[in-house]
């Protein structure tokens, strides 16, 4: 198994074997919660307008997501675990649109499967892989707004990585660099720094989100 790292939108593009969507602050933990507080499936919508068109085709759904780091108007929910940590979604269709999270799902299209991933999945991630080990495995670091690098999410690709290839990586010094990043210090701006506890946190979830390709569309559901 063969274990490479790309960055950015245009990475998601080139991003073949089985891509892992890395993206902490938040999608990868927003995902994580959503499926962990029982929501059968989250569809993930590269527009808003394309949220909103499925809710009108199915009311029943909810409606999840954030431009710029904050909730979209008319949405019931942002991109936040916490905020998906306090809401019941047992048997709830979520659907999810991003700045650069669900984009990197929809823009992988070279993939042969597609997991998403961060520290509170690892162990469960690295154990999965291990087992079907593929010949490779692309460590999908979206970054911030899917144009930029971002620490946090390079970071959990090498602690990922290192995972995989036998060669533990140092957390807390990745947590502690992680913390004093530009995507952190957006994150205060925003005022939500009750996400960096899940975000932040090794081995809370102990299944890997998986995205299943439909006829016309995307659906994301928990393999244990």
């Amino acid at each position: 198994m063969r274990t490479v790292i790309n960055s950015c939108l245009t990475g998601a593009e080139t991003a073949s074997g089985v891509v892992v969507m890395i993206d902490v602050f938040r999608a990868s933990n927003t995902i994580l919660m959503l499926l962990s507080r029982g929501a059968a499936s989250i569809m993930p919508v590269a527009t808003i307008q394309e949220a909103f068109g499925l809710k009108e085709k199915h009311p029943e759904c909810l409606l999840a997501g954030e431009r710029g780091g904050v909730k979209v108007t008319g949405f019931d929910m942002g991109n936040s675990p916490h905020e998906a940590s306090r809401t019941d979604l047992k048997g709830k269709e979520v659907v999810f649109t991003t700045s650069a999270g669900t984009q990197g799902i929809i823009r992988a299209e070279n993939a042969e499967r597609i997991l998403v991933g961060s520290f509170g999945n690892a162990d469960a991630l690295a154990s999965m892989l291990n087992e079907v080990n593929p010949p490779l495995v692309t460590c999908l670091a979206v970054g911030t707004d899917g144009i930029r690098r971002a620490s946090e999410d390079e970071l959990c690709a090498l602690y990922l990585k290192g995972m995989l290839e036998g060669r533990p990586q140092d957390f807390h010094a990745m947590k502690n660099e992680i913390m004093q990043g530009e995507g952190a210090e957006r994150l205060r701006t925003l005022e939500q720094g009750l996400d960096f506890s899940y975000c932040l946190t090794t081995d809370l979830f102990d299944f890997v989100p998986e995205v299943r390709r439909e006829s016309s569309s995307m659906r994301i559901q928990a393999e244990r």
